[in-house]
C-alpha cells in the first residue's frame, strides 16, 4: 500500500510538470500571435547642391548633413542654383524582439519649409534580403528634387517654416555670417518618428555698381589771336578792242625805161655814197 501511495504521488508530480510545460508553451504561442511590433526609425537629412535625379542606391557626391547652420559643411549655393534634399531612414528593432518589416511607402516624411511637398522613395541604401521592404537593419533613401535656391538676402523674404536665420559663419568660402536657410524634416512610421535639420546659404551678394557721373573740370577759355587773312583779288583783264588789221598793199611792180631808169640808178648811187661817209 505504501508503494502505491508513492507511485501515485510521483504520477501527480509528473502530470503537474507536464501541465506547467504545456501552459508555458501555450503562453509562448499566444505571445507570437499578438500585435505586430514596430521598431524604431532614425532620420538623417542631407542637402545637395545639385539635382540628384529620380532614383539611386547611394548618397550622391556633394550631399552633406549640414545640421548645424554655422557648421563648416553648410553648402554655399548660388541664388536659383539647383537644390535637392535627401532623407536617410534607418529601421532598427530592440534586442530580443521580433519586429515587423515596413513597406517603404508606409514611411512618411514632412518638412517644415516644404509644407506642400511629400518626399518620395529614392531607393534602398541597404536592403539586406532584397525583398523591397524596410526590415530591421535596412536603410532606405527618400528625396525631394528639382528645387532652386532662394535669394536669402532679399529684403523682406520669409520662409514657410520661419527664417532665414543667421548662419554660415564657418562656410567654406570664408565670407562669414549671413542669412541661412534651415529646414527640419520628420520621419514618421506606424508608431515611431524622428527629426533632423539641414541648412544652406547663398554667396555674399555682389553690390550693384553705381554709375559715376564725371563732371568736367572748369578751365580758362584761351583767348584766340585773330588771324589776318589777306585776300589778293584776282584781276581778270578786260578784253580791249580787237586791233584792226593793217592792210598790206599788194606789191607794185614798176617798170622804168630810159631816163627814169637812169635817174633811179643815179639816186641809188648817191645814197650809197652818203652811207659810206
Amino acid at each position: 500500500m505504501k508503494n502505491l501511495k508513492i507511485a501515485a504521488t510521483s504520477l501527480g508530480a509528473v502530470l503537474l510538470a507536464v501541465g506547467f510545460l504545456a501552459l508555458i508553451g501555450g503562453a509562448t504561442t499566444f505571445a507570437q500571435e499578438g500585435p505586430a511590433v514596430i521598431g524604431d526609425l532614425a532620420l538623417v537629412k542631407y542637402v545637395c547642391p545639385s539635382d540628384i535625379g529620380e532614383n539611386g542606391a547611394t548618397i550622391p557626391a556633394g550631399c552633406v548633413d549640414a545640421n548645424d547652420p554655422n557648421g563648416a559643411d553648410v553648402p554655399v549655393i548660388p541664388v536659383a542654383g539647383s537644390v535637392s534634399f535627401l532623407y536617410r531612414v534607418t529601421y532598427s528593432c530592440p534586442p530580443s524582439v521580433v519586429c515587423e518589416p515596413l513597406n517603404p511607402i508606409s514611411v512618411t516624411i514632412s518638412d517644415n519649409q516644404l509644407p506642400s511637398t511629400v518626399p518620395s522613395v529614392f531607393g534602398p541604401l541597404n536592403d539586406a534580403n532584397n525583398n523591397n521592404l524596410l526590415d530591421p537593419g535596412d536603410v532606405w533613401l527618400y528625396k525631394v528634387r528639382g528645387l532652386s535656391a532662394i535669394d536669402l538676402a532679399q529684403p523682406g523674404v520669409t520662409l514657410p517654416g520661419g527664417g532665414p536665420v543667421a548662419g554660415c559663419a564657418n562656410a567654406g568660402d570664408g565670407a562669414g555670417s549671413r542669412p541661412t536657410y534651415v529646414n527640419r524634416a520628420r520621419v514618421t512610421g506606424p508608431s515611431t518618428s524622428d527629426e533632423d535639420p539641414a541648412a544652406y546659404c547663398n554667396p555674399p551678394a555682389t553690390p550693384t555698381p553705381t554709375a559715376t557721373v564725371v563732371q568736367p573740370t572748369p578751365t580758362d577759355t584761351p583767348t584766340s589771336t585773330p588771324t589776318q587773312v589777306i585776300v589778293t583779288p584776282i584781276i581778270t583783264p578786260t578784253p580791249g578792242p580787237t586791233p584792226t588789221p593793217v592792210p598790206v598793199p599788194e606789191p607794185v611792180t614798176v617798170v622804168l625805161f630810159g631816163a627814169g631808169l637812169a635817174a633811179l640808178s643815179a639816186a641809188l648811187a648817191a645814197r650809197r655814197r652818203s652811207g659810206n661817209k
